[in-house]
């Protein structure tokens, strides 16, 4: 079951002013493990809204977490090892030892503090921070004073709206989240004021983003590419054995005016524009099976969004999403790619410089 997403931006007043000190919520907690699902919107007075699904049926509580039991969790909240916490902080591996999912939305200094750990190998660092919060879902419970149908009380334990607010200053907020939106994590970090840049630069325009997952009996391997017009590009390779930690690498250079004509020439081959995109049936997001390739091909109509998979010749799987196209469609622009970028003598960067291929820089 697909859930929504804590989405919030923010504006102030005056460039740096944060919400006032009356903002009523504290904290939205999300978990999702194979035994079930719960989540839980917290108020600074300590009133809540818990959702509990356990696969079978949804029940919904509300109720006051005590004095005692609020201030325990405030002060949970409130470790260092969560409060200077960021996403990017937070790595997630190939090969994932559990499933399990953990969204902590806290309300810090005027905003909203957002972390998502996608599986229990990402939280193992933090497991001393994390547990307590888990918890204190279940605590919410026995603290509960009446049981709403699910009808009339499911909200995901969002807020009864979305605060559409940004500054001043900033870029007008992006689209949206709709059922063909990949989950991601959206909320700003803490306001603050920053000097203006002297002037700012044209944008950069994105010729090709490409993303590709492999996974085999005892490994994984994941890598993107971003591609621009000013011939600038970005890679990131990450590659995981069984029971091994995550080896990475980050890469940022510029191509050739002739190696970008020749990526142009591939990118208008016939069998590659003749591919149709669908939408998995319903707009629902349906696993993959197989090797996946994902790209993104900025085209004079717009971008054109193309999955090719291992799997698309074998109608034997008809469960699985598989894509739009067969994987060696694109064996001469893997080909490119391996030659002029992946294997290219560019600038190496810090592994914490990841960003996904959505930046060149």
């Amino acid at each position: 079951m697909r859930r929504s997403l804590l989405v919030f931006f923010f504006v102030s007043s005056a460039l740096g002013q944060a919400y006032s000190a009356d903002y009523p919520y504290l904290l939205r907690l999300d978990h999702s493990s194979f035994e079930g699902h719960s989540c839980a919107l917290l108020q600074n007075t300590g009133a809540f809204h818990l959702e509990v699904d356990s696969g079978e049926e949804v029940k919904v509580f509300e109720g006051v977490v005590p004095g005692n039991a609020l201030v325990e969790i405030e002060s949970e909240l409130n470790r260092s090892a969560l409060v200077n916490l960021s996403q990017a902080q937070i790595q997630e591996p190939l090969i994932r030892t559990k499933h399990d999912e953990l969204q902590v939305t806290a309300f810090r200094g005027g905003a909203w503090h957002d972390l998502y750990f996608q599986s229990s190998d990402s939280e193992a660092p933090f497991k001393q921070s994390l547990q307590p919060l888990i918890r204190s879902l279940d605590r919410m419970r026995k603290f509960a004073n009446r049981e709403l149908p699910e009808e009339a009380g499911k909200n995901n334990c969002l807020p009864p709206k979305v605060i559409a607010l940004r500054r001043r200053d900033a870029q007008l907020p992006p689209p949206p989240l709709t059922v063909k939106t990949k989950r991601r994590i959206l909320s700003a970090d803490r306001t603050q004021a920053r000097p203006s840049p002297p002037a700012t630069p044209p944008p950069i325009s994105t010729l090709l983003r490409m993303y590709f997952f492999e996974n085999k009996n005892s490994s994984a391997h994941e890598s993107c590419v971003l591609v621009a017009d000013n011939r600038e590009y970005r890679f990131e390779d990450r590659t995981q054995k069984a029971g091994k930690p995550v080896d990475m690498k980050i890469a940022a250079g510029q191509i050739t005016v002739e190696q970008l004509q020749q990526l142009k020439q591939i990118l208008d081959d016939p069998a590659i524009k003749a591919i149709k995109h669908r939408e998995p049936a319903g707009s629902r997001v349906i696993p993959m099976f197989g090797d996946v390739l994902q790209l993104s091909i900025s085209r004079p109509t717009g971008t054109r969004e193309l999955v090719l998979s291992s799997a698309y010749s074998r109608p034997g799987i008809p469960a699985f999403y598989r894509g739009d196209g067969d994987l060696h469609e694109a064996d001469r622009l893997l080909k490119f790619l391996a030659e002029n970028i992946q294997n290219a003598d560019a600038e190496h960067l810090k592994e914490d410089a990841r960003n996904g291929c959505t930046e060149v820089r």
